[in-house]
């Protein structure tokens, strides 16, 4: 199953931004729960409850990508044991991107990585191996080290926080205003404090993010579409994201995100992270 864990609510004192822990953990103990967790992080992405279980979308995510998955594929993680035959295959290739992706963990008994990359190996190299890896899947107690290792959180942030983010190098997957206009999901917007009071000739900082919200609409009713019409969006726009953490990738971000000199917001969001594991 793919679940919520906990949620923390209100990290920017506006009763809108929050983050979430979710389990993942058994992404890749059958292919049931492969489609559930993918399209999991699609039904987010896409703002749609239909995606959820989709096999349909499963299968054009699968080949998005030139032909290869899409990065939500990245959310399956995939615990591999160098003492078992059936993963020899995988770990074998000394340039793998399952190894390039992956981390070793338990004292370096497995290596953990993701689907992902597993089946860009096969799609790439398919002569390489004796059976398809793609159709490796995890036991229950190699799910419960996955667990351990492998953590994963749904944020609904600002987006100035969500560039400072996606600076690292983790698995992100984020909601598509490409694909999602406002008039479908509407635009919430996050005003810090100092920034509440702050009036030009145009009026407050409100004001100016109306008229731009404003603009946006009238610009989709003259036939220009939300891919284009975002970029009048204030930068105080929430955006809602996914990231997906090794060991060592939660480790950096904690310890760079939660120093004293990191910004307000983000230090909130680390916070909020830690408690929930």
């Amino acid at each position: 199953m793919i679940k919520i864990v906990k949620r923390i609510e209100n990290i920017f004192n506006d009763n809108i931004a929050f983050v979430e822990r979710w389990d993942f953990s058994k992404a890749n103990l059958n292919e049931q729960n492969r489609i559930l967790a993918i399209t999991q992080v699609a039904s987010i992405c896409y703002q749609s409850k239909k995606a959820l279980g989709s096999e349909n979308l499963y299968n054009r995510l699968m080949s998005e990508s030139m032909g290869l998955p899409s990065s939500s594929f990245e959310f399956v993680p995939v615990l591999l044991d160098f003492s078992k035959k059936e993963h020899e295959e995988i770990l074998k290739p000394e340039f793998s991107n399952a190894k390039k992706f992956g981390e070793l963990v338990e004292d370096g008994k497995f290596l953990l990585t993701n689907y992902r990359a597993i089946v860009y190996d096969y799609e790439k190299n398919p002569s390489l191996y004796k059976t398809d890896i793609r159709k490796i899947y995890n036991t229950k107690k190699e799910c419960e080290i996955i667990e351990k290792n492998f953590k994963v959180f749904l944020y609904k942030i600002d987006l100035p926080t969500r560039s400072q983010m996606v600076r690292h190098r983790v698995n992100w997957q984020e909601l598509s205003r490409r694909y999602v206009s406002g008039k479908r999901v509407p635009f919430e917007f996050y005003i810090s404090e100092n920034m509440k009071n702050i009036k030009s000739s145009y009026g407050d900082t409100e004001k100016i993010i109306k008229i731009c919200e404003e603009h946006y609409f009238k610009a989709l009713e003259e036939g220009v579409k939300p891919q284009e019409a975002r970029r009048i969006i204030p930068q105080a726009a929430y955006t809602q994201i996914w990231g997906g953490f090794m060991p060592s990738q939660l480790e950096n971000f904690f310890k760079l995100r939660l120093d004293k000199h990191a910004q307000w917001e983000i230090r909130e969001v680390a916070k909020a992270m830690k408690k929930l594991i």
